[in-house]
C-alpha cells in the first residue's frame, strides 16, 4: 500500500481537542477544502483528527485520503471562524529550524517512517519521454506544474543548475494541479509548435507570473500564437502525460523527478538528490 504525503502545514502547538458538535463542523469544512483542491468528489476520508491551538488560534487538521487503494495523510490548518485555510511551511524564526515536519508526525505517528524513495522502471511502466530536452547525461523526468507553489520554488533552480551543469538529460511532464490550466496548455502549445522555446519558457512560467510569462510568449512567438493552443491535440497530450504519471509511476505529489529508476517527491528531497543541498534538521 502506497503512503504519499500531501504537505499542507502551518504552525502548530498541541493544545485543547474540540467538542465532538465542533470538531464535526471542522471536518465537513476540511473534508470540502480537500476534495475541491483534488477536484474529486469520490474520495474517503479515514483518521479525522483535530486540535485547536491557543496559541496560534488555529485548528490543526489531520486526515487520511483514500482513492480507490492509495491512501496518504494530509494536514492543514483552519482559522478559527472556519472561513481560511492556511498552507505552507513553519519555521523558527530564530534558529531557521523547520517545525513542520516535526507537527506533522505528531499528529499522526502512524506515518513516522521515512520515506524511501520508490523504484520506478519507466520502460516498464510505458511512460513516454517526450522532447525537447534540457543538458545531456543521466535522464531526469520532471513530474510538476506552475500552478503548485512548491514546483515554482524548486523547478527554475532545477532548469538553471542543468543549463549551467553537466550530468543530466531533463524531460518534462505535466501533472495537473488545480483549476486553472491555461499555463500548462501554453508549455505544451510551445513543446508541439515552438520548441526551441521552450525551456525558456518553461522557465519564465515558473519564475513569474502568469501574465508575465503570457506576455514573454506573445513577444516571441506572436501576438496571435495563443490562439491555437486550446485544440484537441494539447488536450490529448496533457491527458495522456497525467495518466502516465498518476496511473503508470503513481505518483502522488508535485514536485517529483525520477531519476536512477527512483522517484522522489518534494522539494527537499529534489534539491538534495539534483541540487546537492544537505537537509538541515533541527535538533
Amino acid at each position: 500500500m502506497k503512503r504519499g504525503l500531501l504537505f499542507l502545514l502551518v504552525p502548530l502547538l498541541l493544545a485543547a481537542l474540540p467538542a465532538s458538535g465542533e470538531e464535526k463542523g471542522i471536518r465537513e469544512v476540511a473534508e470540502g477544502f480537500v476534495k475541491r483542491v483534488l477536484r474529486k468528489e469520490r474520495v474517503e476520508v479515514e483518521g479525522f483528527r483535530a486540535i485547536f491551538d491557543e496559541g496560534t488560534g488555529l485548528y490543526a487538521v489531520a486526515m487520511v485520503i483514500k482513492e480507490g487503494k492509495k491512501e496518504r495523510p494530509v494536514l492543514l490548518y483552519l482559522s478559527k471562524d472556519k472561513r481560511l485555510v492556511f498552507l505552507g511551511r513553519i519555521y523558527e524564526a530564530s534558529t531557521a529550524k523547520e517545525l513542520s515536519r516535526a507537527h506533522f508526525l505528531k499528529l499522526m505517528p502512524e506515518f513516522a517512517k521515512a520515506r524511501s524513495p520508490r523504484e520506478v522502471d519507466l520502460a516498464k511502466v510505458k511512460v513516454k519521454l517526450r522532447g525537447p530536452t534540457l543538458g545531456r547525461g543521466q535522464k531526469v523526468l520532471l513530474i510538476s506544474n506552475p500552478s503548485c507553489p512548491h514546483c515554482r520554488k524548486v523547478v527554475p533552480a532545477l532548469i538553471d543548475h542543468i543549463k549551467a551543469n553537466r550530468g543530466y538529460t531533463l524531460y518534462y511532464k505535466s501533472m495537473p494541479f488545480g483549476r486553472d490550466r491555461e499555463l500548462e496548455r501554453a508549455i505544451e502549445c510551445v513543446r508541439q509548435r515552438r520548441p526551441e522555446l521552450f525551456w525558456d519558457f518553461l522557465r519564465v512560467c515558473y519564475g513569474e507570473k502568469k501574465e508575465e510569462a503570457l506576455k514573454w510568449l506573445r513577444e516571441r512567438a506572436g501576438a496571435e500564437f495563443l490562439k491555437g493552443c486550446d485544440g484537441e491535440e494539447i488536450a490529448q497530450a496533457l491527458k495522456a502525460d497525467a495518466e502516465e504519471v498518476k496511473e503508470g509511476i503513481g505518483v502522488d505529489g508535485i514536485p517529483a523527478v525520477v531519476v536512477g529508476g527512483k522517484l522522489y517527491e518534494g522539494t527537499r528531497d529534489i534539491e538534495r538528490v539534483l541540487l546537492g543541498k544537505k537537509e538541515v534538521r533541527g535538533k
